[in-house]
């Protein structure tokens, strides 16, 4: 059996373990439009030296049933554990003032979306909240502490339905696991060891971009680079917001159920910087998350100083605040950022090294990971609610793969895993 994959993600990579495991596959093609193993999992090990500058995951979530954690582990890279404190940076009367994310205002906010999420989470496609009709420091602060909110689903709770979170499996209960070295190493190290591993039963295909994919009952076809390769199975990986926007073109169409999934699943926006200080400030503890409101476009920065590299400001943003720092330049961003936590704390400056991401301008993701849109209809229709189920439907000798078919850790590393197993597993059946 020749199988292709498209794709070099972590689902890609999965799904090329699996498949060579089996002694029937004769051959895999790795199909990856760019340079190198990793996806939306990169780590940038060059603009800050000495520091590894996740632009994607930041570390290894729920590490117990994350199989990272193992890998991590044979191929020698050195993990901290999480130990995070969050608190509101706030300017006050009296100055600026550290705050509790509990704090009684902002607590309420985060309470009126647990609700609003409590409800709306019994019926298959209503989103999770209302847009609120004010945007204030309070409100900013608690869809921002929220669980719901835009730092853990890269979209606004008004945004995606209810009903999809409500799906999400139970966590693990060890801490994260940072990856000093970068977990966008990791992940291309653990693709580089599949030609060493296998030989010439596997075949990487680099800075590939597949334009058309035709497909029958009994083969697959690819285009690309003026070249064609004919295989019994294709797995694609390549992100729904790529599979959406007419990148690659399908031959037939794919059937009309997929072709609705993709309008539902979309890729949110999610935006990191990182800046080398020249000091060691006292007021950003390492290890503390802070966030920090920002006026124009409104939204919150969530910055930290890590343990293992607290010479190093990290700063994320999400959702629709992310969106609009994406339409600026890199340094009008950075300008935005510096000017606004130099206020906020005493004894910060800069040297040189830095680095930032773009993910909407990501000609190989555009966006960061998947959410479930609100996409009309009545409370009681389940299409939207069935888009990663239908997606992960193979299509005759397609199967489809990557966090966005996963139901229950979707927008995580450990459900792309999951998903480039599960994929090459049908196309072994």
């Amino acid at each position: 059996m020749k199988v292709a994959i498209i794709g070099g993600g972590l689902a890609g990579i999965a799904a090329a373990y699996t498949l060579l495991a089996n002694s029937k596959v004769t051959e895999v093609h790795l199909l990856e439009a760019t340079g190198k193993y990793g996806g939306r999992a990169r780590t940038d090990t060059t603009s800050i030296p000495g520091f590894a500058f996740d632009k994607g995951a930041q570390y290894i979530q729920d590490p117990d049933i994350n199989p990272l954690t193992q890998i991590a582990k044979a191929l020698g890279f050195d993990t901290v554990e999480e130990d995070a404190k969050y608190l509101l940076r706030v300017d006050t009367d009296q100055g600026w003032k550290d705050e509790s994310t509990t704090t009684p205002p902002v607590q309420a906010v985060v309470v009126r979306i647990q609700k609003s999420y409590d409800s709306a989470k019994e019926q298959p496609n209503v989103i999770v909240s209302e847009k609120p009709g004010k945007t204030d420091d309070v409100e900013l602060f608690g869809h921002a502490t929220s669980t719901y909110g835009p730092f853990t689903e890269s979209a606004e709770t008004w945004q995606y339905i209810a009903a999809d979170r409500a799906r999400e499996a139970k966590g693990g209960d060890k801490p994260n696991l940072f990856v000093k070295k970068g977990i966008g190493s990791l992940v291309a190290a653990y693709g580089q060891r599949i030609k060493p591993e296998h030989g010439s039963r596997y075949v990487e295909h680099f800075d590939t971009t597949v334009a058309k994919i035709a497909y029958d009952d009994t083969h697959v076809t690819l285009s690309y680079n003026t070249t064609t390769l004919t295989v019994d199975a294709c797995i694609v990986t390549i992100p729904v917001s790529n599979l959406g926007n007419g990148s690659v073109v399908f031959e037939p169409v794919l059937p009309l159920a997929h072709r609705n999934a993709l309008k539902v699943l979309r890729l949110g926006s999610y935006k990191k910087l990182a800046l080398r200080l020249r000091t060691s400030p006292a007021a950003i503890v390492p290890g503390t998350n802070y966030y920090l409101t920002e006026d124009d476009p409104a939204g919150v920065w969530q910055c930290y100083r890590l343990p293992y590299a607290d010479d190093v400001l990290v700063a994320h943003a999400a959702g629709n605040f992310a969106a609009a720092l994406d339409g600026l330049s890199d340094q009008d961003v950075y300008t935005l950022f510096k000017t606004r936590v130099q206020a906020a704390f005493d004894g910060v400056f800069f040297t040189t090294g830095k680095a930032i991401t773009n993910w909407s301008s990501d000609a190989a993701a555009h966006g960061a990971y998947s959410y479930s849109a609100f996409n009309g209809g009545g409370p009681d229709d389940r299409d939207a609610l069935s888009a990663r189920v239908t997606l992960g439907t193979p299509v005759k000798r397609l199967h489809f793969a990557g966090e966005a078919t996963n139901l229950g850790y979707y927008g995580t590393l450990q459900a792309a895993y999951f998903e480039g197993v599960r994929a090459a597993q049908e196309v072994l059946t």
